[in-house]
């Protein structure tokens, strides 16, 4: 929010990437609950073959399989939706344009994916999407490295709570059972009665 609050300044009409933005967010994490809900351990499912069909060897409910199926078989409509209204007008790749496609369609989506859900098996399905937000900032770092982009202070101040969300969940996760904020006030509690105890 504190990120897309940094482009206010800068857009005059309705933030509507930010809205779409939040409401993508959204049905990601009902798909992502749904999923974990359906499946609850890695071995109940072929991750290879999550986006491609459903095995039979495994418990993976028939929808789930067919996610890529279901994106190409529901959302074409859209396209000519988008192109003959000119909100968002069709025009052929070029064979550039057509290697990075493929290349984006390769490490940017299939490796990525395989290798969330299989980190989501892994650990858990919170610290896996938390690990997800970290290409906010770390995008931000390579384009201040290698494009010498300045960022306004909103920026990595925004970022600054995705990378204490990570470490935090990641180390209440690791230590189950381990309490901070009752440790925090025992210890808080040891030091003030110690001291107010009197030295004979």
């Amino acid at each position: 929010v504190l990120v897309s609050l940094s482009d206010l300044g800068v857009e005059v009409t309705v933030p509507t990437g930010a809205i779409l933005a939040l409401v993508s967010a959204f049905f990601y994490a009902a798909y992502l609950v749904f999923l974990r809900r359906k499946v609850d351990h890695e071995d109940k499912m072929d991750i290879p073959l999550f986006f491609v069909l459903s095995s039979p060897l495994t418990c993976t409910p028939a929808l789930s399989g067919f996610v890529g199926l279901f994106n190409l078989l529901l959302l074409w409509p859209v396209f000519f939706l988008l192109h003959y209204c000119e909100w968002e007008v069709f025009e052929w790749p070029t064979h550039h344009q057509w290697a990075f496609l493929l290349l984006n369609g390769l490490v940017g989506t299939v490796l990525s994916e395989v290798l969330w859900l299989w980190g989501c098996f892994l650990t858990s399905s919170l610290i896996a999407t938390i690990a997800i937000s970290l290409t906010i900032p770390m995008s931000m770092f390579a384009d201040v490295v290698f494009k010498h982009v300045q960022y306004s202070p909103l920026f990595y101040l925004g970022t600054l709570p995705m990378f204490v969300a990570f470490f935090a969940v990641t180390l209440l996760a690791h230590y189950e059972n381990w309490d901070p904020i009752m440790e925090a006030l025992r210890g808080a509690y040891i030091c003030v009665f110690r001291r107010a105890r009197p030295v004979r």
